[in-house]
Formats: C-alpha cells, structure tokens, sequence
C-alpha cells in the first residue's frame, strides 16, 4: 500500500465504475449453452480506465467495491500491479462479480448472465460515498452504476462533489441491459448524469437508445454542458465535436480477437492527452487530430488479446504501434 499512498497525493484522474471479473466463453460463435469452457480476465469499465491509465504513467485511482473473497482479492492485486492507487477500493460482505461472456467469431462480446447465478446481489452495487481526500483533475464515471440504488446515490454525491472542487467529469454510458430492472429508469438516471458532465463516450446505439438519434448536434443540444462528445461505432471509427471542433477519427484496421474494453481504452487514450497536453488542447485543431488518432491507437492494442487490459499499452507500445502503422 505504499505506492498507492504515494500516487494518493497527485492523483490526476479518479474513476467510479465496476471492478470484476469477465468470463469469456473459450469457444466463439456458439450460444451460452453451449460453452465448454470459460476464463476469467479482470473487467469492469472502471476497472479498465484505471489500468490502461496506469499502464500509460498517468497516477490515477478507482472508487468501486469488491467482495471480501478470493475473486475480490486478486482484483486487488490486478489494480495494484497496474499502478492504480486503491485506496478508495471498499471491500464488503457481498460476491464479488463475475460476468459471463459469450464472443462471436470476429470477436464482438454479448453479456450473457452474472455469477454465481443463484447470488441475487453483488458487493458493486453497496458502495457508499466516502469524500476523496485530493482533487484530481478529472472524474471519471461509469453511467451502470447508477443501476443500483446505493450506488446510484454514491454517484450524485460524487457528481456534486466533483462540483464544488472544479472536476472536470467525464461520463462513459456503458449501457448494459443486463444490469437494470427498469430500461425508462435507466433513460433517466443517465440522462439527467450526461446533462452534469463536461464529457462524454457513447456508441452509436447508445445514443440511439437513449435520444432516439445519433448525431453529434443533437447530443449537444440535450446536452449543451459537454465540452467534449464521442461517439463510436466500432470498427467504423468515432465522430467527435470537442470545443468548436468536429471531425471523424477512423479506426485502425486490425484484427479483433475481443473488443471487450475498446471504448475503455480509448477513454484512458483521451484522458491521457488530456491530463499530459491540458485543457487547450481542445482549442487547438492541429493537436486534437493527432490526439484522439493516439486515443484511438490505444483501442487498437486493446483488441489484439483475450481480456480488456490484456495488452494494455505502455506509451512507448503506443508510439511503437504509430510509428509501424498507418489509418488504410
């Protein structure tokens, strides 16, 4: 816990979101009920944020809970040997998570169910507020939490915190149906999150669910708060506006094996560029491109292994990586 109490005094990003573990399915292309075999890889979007973060040298730490289990312990030591300061990480009498994941051929994921199936709570959804004891630059905020109604109430004590001390906060919407009893609730807890951000990612078919279009201009306009939107569609690239800036970043053309963590991936990529470049960054059209392509390229190493932060980059990974390919 030494190192944690040291990145503890500069943190520069601190995340709200789920740590667990995935279970991907072995076999791809084949119904939950036909997998043989599973393998657990650390997951979560929080969980995923906070590493590739750690990963790339920017101090950072997650608020999440996990269960005083075995499962609850090696995350613990998954964060820690990441770098993640986890000092913020409630340990509680309940499960820790684990998600069935099930892959298609060319490695999309669907959330096929949680475990153990017969547990009817996890310890995620019990976290309560605790006042972080720094101010990090940017708060970042994984909208499934609000699934839960303790969690939920964490988050808007969070929100109005970050408030207060001038935390620039930035809202993954992660729509998981599997996590909510209620889609409308669902609508509206991440709604009224958005409408308090300064930042957001969402898929396309996040922003379809959730506005009923999927241009940036309407976004902005439910949303004239945010500062900075991105909206991805996979292997198609992501359109952003950031600031007065608009534009289209194409993905890289590689291979997926699993693309759990993508997006998550290409948060920290952000979040990097942002913490080490600063706030003007978003003014200066001549660095923007550049920044969200390095984003992007941190994504693209994401995918080439099983598990989300499998190959999560060092900084030096990801200039090596930009420096032997070109967008085709």
């Amino acid at each position: 816990m030494a190192d944690d109490r040291l990145l503890n005094h500069n943190l520069a990003v601190v995340g709200y979101g789920l740590a667990l573990w995935d279970a991907l399915a072995e076999q791809t292309g084949v119904a939950r009920a036909q997998v043989r075999s599973w393998r657990r890889y650390a997951g979560g979007a929080g969980l995923n944020v906070a590493c590739n973060l750690g990963k790339l040298g920017i101090a950072n730490g997650l608020i999440a809970a996990v269960g005083q289990d075995q499962a609850g312990k090696e995350l613990l030591q998954v964060l820690q040997s990441h770098r993640v300061c986890t000092d913020y990480i409630q340990t509680l009498p309940y499960p820790t998570r684990i998600v069935e994941v099930t892959r298609t051929e060319d490695g999309e994921r669907e959330f096929a169910g949680f475990y153990p199936s017969d547990s009817q709570t996890f310890a995620d959804a019990y976290i309560t507020f605790i006042e972080p004891q720094l101010i990090p630059q940017y708060l970042y905020i994984e909208a499934v939490m609000l699934a839960f109604p303790i969690a939920r109430e964490t988050c808007n004590q969070l929100v109005n915190w970050a408030g207060n001390q001038g935390v620039k906060i930035l809202v993954d919407v992660n729509w998981r149906p599997v996590f909510w009893a209620d889609e409308e609730l669902g609508k509206v807890f991440t709604l009224e999150l958005l409408r308090k951000g300064h930042g957001v990612k969402l898929t396309a078919a996040e922003a379809h669910w959730l506005l009923g279009r999927e241009d940036l201009d309407f976004i902005h306009r439910q949303c004239p708060n945010l500062t900075h939107i991105f909206l991805t569609r996979g292997a198609q690239g992501c359109d952003y506006q950031v600031g007065d800036h608009r534009g289209y970043c194409p993905a890289w053309p590689i291979p997926a094996v699993d693309t759990t963590g993508a997006g998550d991936a290409f948060i920290a990529g952000w979040l990097y560029q942002l913490v080490t470049q600063g706030e003007q960054l978003m003014a200066d059209a001549q660095r923007l491109q550049p920044a969200i392509r390095w984003a992007s390229a941190v994504a693209a190493l994401a995918i080439t292994a099983p598990g989300a932060i499998t190959h999560a980059p060092t900084v030096a990974a990801v200039q090596a990586f930009l420096n032997a390919h070109r967008f085709g």
